[in-house]
């Protein structure tokens, strides 16, 4: 891959990672810049917000780098922009495509001269930021004349094109949350308003907290009341805030409007319509409309109304100096939903005896069912019944006017937030798809209620009425839980096994690849002078392979085909021969506590695993205490599995009871969540800045080589601990054998080489051609067979791979001992000896080599094939 190619793809990964992150609109103008800038030095950045209101479409200047704002000057000092009137901008909006002007004065229409002149301008290149076929701001860079020109290639393009997709999608999601924040604002004061209204004593208290709380929903300075006269079909302000007296007199505030022949007052007063007018001056004139105290600016009216009884209404503006102002969407809902509650305070107070009697007729009914049952209006609670308060435990007067989400947790079990599944909900509900769904409720001690509710919907008047009825799911669930804890155990277990499958096939690959790069190495050392300059270079790339074949072996640990030397060990020995090693691998602040139990059974065991399993837990340890003081705690000791006590193991679930060996380490750090826990052993998971290989994945696959078991506990503030179990087999305690020295030996005869990967045969060829063999090559094992039978006992002997197309090693055996049963063979393959040789078991192999290997481990092995 190309130096610049990958310097592109680090540049993406990183902007889409740092932009991901982004919490804030002036976050993801910060990365966007730093990256095109890093992109393209030789320009000039920034960027601008583009919106459209009213069918107008406007661009704002939001963010540039301090190199454009130094090359304009005063340019930029004004409310205005010069760039963005020019037709680049237009191109890019109207197209939502990037746009390229590598010679702006060769293109008037594109740009103004006077611009260009003024400012020195030479190129432009602007990329939109579009999401969902909407453009939200404007990627440019400017060039200028005195300066180098530049270019973006195609890659560099499509770098910035998919930084800036990624930044749509940023700021969308930062756009999103504040909108939901003030959704969740509102409903929270609109709950608090309905609250107040239900217990207003009269008009003028009811009016008094209409203003205050219209005042909070909504940001407009004037608020008044008007109370509507049928007969007359006319309507009058009664009650008003003190500013509206300073944009028309007292009786031209309380004159009387007829209704009838302005369309705005009848869309409110006869159609009882909520109305939202953002620009007043916008709207046509038509003969006949009473004059507005003052120049009235932006508008709304709301009708009082109840089940189609009209009150009167609830009005706001702003006049004159006070200018347009903005009511988003969900400030005019919450306005109406406002307004509807005042209407249904209004209509009874003002027919409190008629609304007593159908009170005592509905509450017999509704009192007496046994289900907890709600009434909602708007998205509050209306009413309940004994049965609800007992299912949640909130009195009655407590729930009324209350929106159902302040009873829920912020997510549902689902993990959506309660707010958008009850929308989603309501819309099903409203559209009649569905009438049935599970909610979860939170009782008034803190424990979660998850029901079942069936919502049905009535019309009474204009409006739309609720009628909920839940069933109390508790044992149910607890019964589903138990089972999917069940499933999760096993899903667990199948997924490390499909993961450790994965690992092995391609350490297997990867293997044969090493072979060519370990394997020529080494062959060329072996021709070298050892005073040729390239020598050392050679030498490097043989520690990169050998590097390289170590990360192998880690994934072939991780799906438990490694190779292990095992031998029995005294696990607190091990320990206690790493204890320098540990601790000056430990920073100053991490104390290192010792409880190691003396005269443990011995485990079988390989020292090396042992020692990484050791080294990987405590440098883990290390890390998640950090800069902070600490400590880790490393102990021995044994303990009796029981089969029960095996299933609650996070690896090796299936150990069967009986005495172990354990090594546990804890560490003072800051712990891990659920989420954390569930991926620590996949392979490449970090939770580091950086990646640092397959790390406790490797670790998992040689407890499973070792037959062993493993569990972590760990919570989040309170540290984590390791806890490896190994099986104990005893305390006698085997010498290591020291390595026999390697005699001169050199080579002759026919030697046949099996392997499907040509890299690996010509390595083995030129090794073995080098210390004076004759050498046959077969790419799988037919051709091999073919071989032997055409030259029999004339091979010497046979270096044959495990896994071929075609014919696999196993059968390719098989068949030549047929022809040949005396013919020697040594077995090559990527995968751990013993897994390997399981399969020959009394066949007569003569040995047994792993891929990657050296010229030399392979003579070594030849010449024992060839001397046992």
């Amino acid at each position: 891959m190309a130096t610049g190619e990958v310097e592109l793809r680090r540049h993406l990964a990183e902007g889409v990672y740092a932009l991901s992150l982004a919490r804030t609109r002036e976050e993801v103008f910060r990365v966007l810049l730093g990256r095109a800038s890093e992109l393209l030095p030789e320009l000039h950045w920034f960027l601008g917000q583009v919106r459209e209101r009213e069918g107008r479409r406007e661009a704002e200047l939001m963010a540039a780098t301090p190199t454009l704002k130094t090359r304009l000057g005063a340019a930029v000092q004004g409310p205005g922009f010069p760039f963005f009137d020019l037709g680049p901008v237009r191109e890019i909006c109207d197209h939502h495509r990037p746009c390229w002007v590598a010679e702006v004065a060769a293109s008037p229409g594109l740009a103004p001269p006077s611009v260009v002149e003024a400012t020195g301008l030479r190129s432009l290149f602007g990329v939109p930021l579009v999401f969902e076929g909407r453009i939200l701001g404007l990627l440019f860079a400017a060039g200028f004349r005195d300066e180098p020109a530049a270019h973006p290639g195609e890659e560099v393009l499509a770098v910035i094109q998919n930084l800036a997709r990624i930044a749509a999608l940023a700021l969308e999601r930062i756009q999103v949350g504040a909108r939901l924040a003030e959704t969740a604002l509102l409903f929270r004061d609109l709950a608090r308003a309905v609250h107040d209204l239900a217990e207003a004593p009269d008009e003028d208290v009811l009016v008094a907290h209409l203003f205050e709380w219209a005042a909070r929903l909504a940001p407009l300075p004037e608020w008044w009341f008007n109370r509507y006269d049928p007969s007359a079909r006319t309507c009058r302000t009664t009650h008003w805030t003190p500013g509206l007296e300073a944009f028309g007199t007292v009786e031209a505030i309380r004159r009387p409007d007829p209704v009838e022949g302005d369309p705005i007052l009848e869309r409110v007063y006869l159609r009882q319509k909520a109305v939202h007018i953002r620009r007043w001056a916008d709207l046509p004139a038509f003969p006949g409309r009473q004059a507005w105290p003052g120049p009235l600016r932006t508008w709304v009216g709301l009708p009082l109304a109840h089940a189609g009884s009209l009150a009167g209404s609830l009005s706001g503006g702003s006049y004159g100096d006070q200018g347009h102002v903005e009511i988003s969407e969900e400030q005019f809902e919450a306005l109406q939903s406002l307004a509807e509650t005042a209407g249904l305070v209004l209509n009874r107070l003002h027919a409190r005896k008629d609304l007593a009697a159908q009170e005592t007729r509905f509450r017999l009914l509704f009192e007496q069912s046994p289900d907890p049952t709600a009434l909602l209006a708007r998205g509050l609670i209306l009413d309940v019944n004994k049965a609800s308060e007992e299912l949640l435990g909130y009195p009655r007067l407590a729930m009324l006017g209350l929106d159902p989400i302040q009873m829920s947790p912020a997510l549902q079990p689902s993990g959506t937030p309660s707010r958008a599944a009850a929308m989603a909900f309501l819309a099903e509900v409203k559209a009649g798809t569905r009438n049935r769904f599970e909610w979860t409720f939170l009782h008034a001690s803190g424990r979660e209620v998850p029901c079942d509710v069936a919502i049905t919907q009535y019309l009474l008047g204009p409006q739309h009425i609720y009628h909920a009825v839940f069933r109390d799911l508790t044992e149910q669930k607890r019964a589903e839980t138990e089972r999917a804890a069940l499933e999760r155990q096993l899903f667990q277990a199948q997924k490390m096994e499909s993961l450790g499958v994965l690992a092995g096939g391609i350490a297997h690959d990867f293997n044969n690849l090493l072979m060519g790069v370990l394997g020529h190495a080494g062959l060329a050392l072996e021709q070298l002078n050892p005073l040729h300059p390239v020598k050392r270079n050679l030498e490097a790339i043989q520690k990169a392979g050998q590097r390289a074949a170590d990360l192998t072996r880690q994934m072939l640990a991780y799906s438990g085909r490694g190779q292990f030397e095992v031998r029995n060990l005294d696990l607190s020995a091990q320990v206690e021969e790493m204890l320098h090693l540990l601790e000056v691998s430990l920073p100053k602040t991490v104390v290192l506590n010792l409880g190691l139990r003396k005269g443990l059974p011995a485990v079988t065991a390989d020292a090396s695993q042992l020692q990484q399993v050791i080294m990987n837990l405590v440098i883990n340890a290390a890390e998640a205490i950090g800069d902070a003081s600490g400590t880790i705690t490393l102990a021995t000791g044994a303990q009796h599995v029981t089969e029960s006590a095996a299933r609650t193991m996070l690896v090796g679930q299936d150990v069967p009871p009986g005495p172990y060996v354990y090594l546990e380490i804890a560490d003072t750090g800051c712990g891990m969540d659920q989420d954390t826990l569930s991926r620590i052993f996949e392979p490449f998971f970090t939770t580091k800045f950086t990646g640092r290989g397959l790390g406790l994945s490797a670790i998992m696959g040689i407890v499973r080589g070792h037959k062993g078991a493993l569990r972590v506990y760990s919570e989040p503030g309170h540290g984590t601990t390791f806890k490896v179990l190994l099986p104990a087999v005893g305390a006698g305690l085997e010498a290591e054998a020291g390595a026999a020295e390697e005699p001169p030996w050199v080579g002759s005869g026919l030697i046949l080489v099996v392997d499907d990967d040509e890299t690996v045969r010509s390595v083995a060829r030129q090794a073995l051609e080098m210390k004076g063999f004759q050498v046959l090559e077969a790419q799988d094992g037919l051709e091999a067979v073919d071989q032997v039978r055409a030259r029999g006992s004339a091979i010497g002997l046979v270096l044959l791979d495990m896994t071929m197309p075609r014919m696999g090693g196993e059968e390719a055996f098989r068949e030549m001992r047929l022809l040949q049963p005396d013919i020697r063979v040594v077995l090559s393959s990527g995968y751990n000896e013993v897994e390997a040789m399981s399969r020959f078991m009394g066949k007569g192999l003569k040995g047994f080599i792993q891929k990657p290997y050296g010229p030399r481990e392979l003579l070594a092995k030849i010449q024992d094939g060839l001397e046992r």
